[in-house]
């Protein structure tokens, strides 16, 4: 919330660490070391969820919707560079120096979440080690071609305007509107630019699979955190976070963590829930090559078991950075964070601390 004003922006920011990136060499592909397998996945959309065909449409293939694997990797890499302390992958985008794309990079060497999901430098190339498909419709409320539509804001502050984007050691989030299961939020009246979408309602479900090979333990841990989040955490909110003052209580929240994904969650899209339905653990990586592929499998209380050990250490993470991203991925019928909306034209013309015009 910008000091003075009773508005929410859509988002906030989360603090990345400051200690060094570490980098190891990864196992390439060729090698038959470490932990291979498949997960098996459903998506639920907890709010309406538009990942779009830059028409205001849900993408489609074959008239069906569905979310294209890049959509989902590049949410649960995004992620896994705050969490695991990675480098972004962008060489263009305006970051802190100690998470530039160079830094993913020590000679042969790379960072967790480049090992994991791939690195690209110019002729430098690793193929990465996870591997999403993309999710297929299983559920719907109503068929699809009958998905309500609703006006949302197009366009945005750029990272230029300083109101917005503070400085380059944080990464945007943003907030969940756990209200806005069957509409989303409306348009400020003061709004002029405009667009029409069409997400899928709340209720509707996907199913993917994500396979790997040669994950060290830390590294199938980072992404089994990173999919299925936390069921229960808890969140204290200063009076600064609320944007009250000094003499003002904070909040205590109390809740799960759910992702954000896709277009319009400005306006409260996009907020979903991700479950790990079956891991599946080759034990032996040489059998298949002998025509003798030894799987096991985790379903129901083994995998609600195997889920727990093995995120139990980023749920027991107490730092800064994990403080603030859980303030941003609880969601709660409770959350006393309202009124998200962007600023209109006037309020940037009118605020003398906040120039539409993009500060140096």
């Amino acid at each position: 919330m910008p000091e003075g004003n009773s508005f929410w922006n859509p988002y906030r920011w989360v603090t990345v660490s400051d200690q060094d990136v570490q980098h190891d060499v990864p196992a390439y592909h060729h090698r038959l070391s470490g932990l291979s397998g498949r997960l098996r996945c459903d998506l639920e959309a907890l709010t309406p969820l538009l990942v779009g065909d830059g028409a205001g449409k849900f993408v489609r293939r074959c008239h069906q919707p569905y979310l294209p694997a890049t959509s989902l990797k590049g949410a649960i890499r995004s992620l896994a560079e705050v969490v695991g302390n990675a480098a972004v992958p962008f060489s263009k985008m305006e970051i802190d120096e100690q998470h530039r794309l160079a830094k993913a990079r020590d000679g042969f060497r790379l960072d967790a979440v480049a090992r994991m999901f791939g690195y690209l430098d110019g002729s430098v190339v690793f193929g990465g080690l996870v591997r999403f498909s993309d999710a297929e419709l299983s559920e719907s409320p109503c068929p699809s071609n009958q998905w309500p539509g609703f006006e949302v804001a197009v366009g945005q502050p750029k990272p230029k305007h300083r109101a917005f984007y503070p400085d380059r050691n944080r990464r945007k989030f943003y907030h969940h509107q756990a209200g806005r299961k069957k509409e989303l939020t409306a348009l400020h009246p003061g709004i002029t630019q405009r667009d029409r979408v069409f997400p899928a309602p709340s209720g509707t479900r996907f199913c993917f699979t994500v396979n790997f090979d040669n994950l060290r333990d830390t590294e199938i841990d980072l992404l089994l955190y990173c999919l299925v989040l936390e069921e229960r955490a808890t969140v204290e909110l200063g009076p600064a976070a609320l944007g009250r003052g000094g003499d003002e209580d904070g909040a205590a929240l109390c809740g799960p963590l759910r992702h954000k994904l896709g277009g319009a969650k400005p306006h409260g899209a996009g907020s979903v829930r991700i479950r790990v339905t079956k891991l599946e653990l080759r034990t032996d990586p040489t059998a298949r090559y002998r025509g003798d592929d030894v799987t096991e499998s985790l379903e129901g209380e083994r995998l609600d078991g195997e889920l727990t050990r093995r995120t139990a250490s980023f749920r027991s993470r107490t730092d800064q950075t994990m403080k603030e991203l859980r303030a941003m991925l609880i969601y709660t019928e409770d959350d006393p964070r309202k009124k998200v909306h962007y600023p209109t034209y006037k309020w940037f013309q009118s605020g003398s601390r906040t120039p539409l015009k993009p500060t140096t």
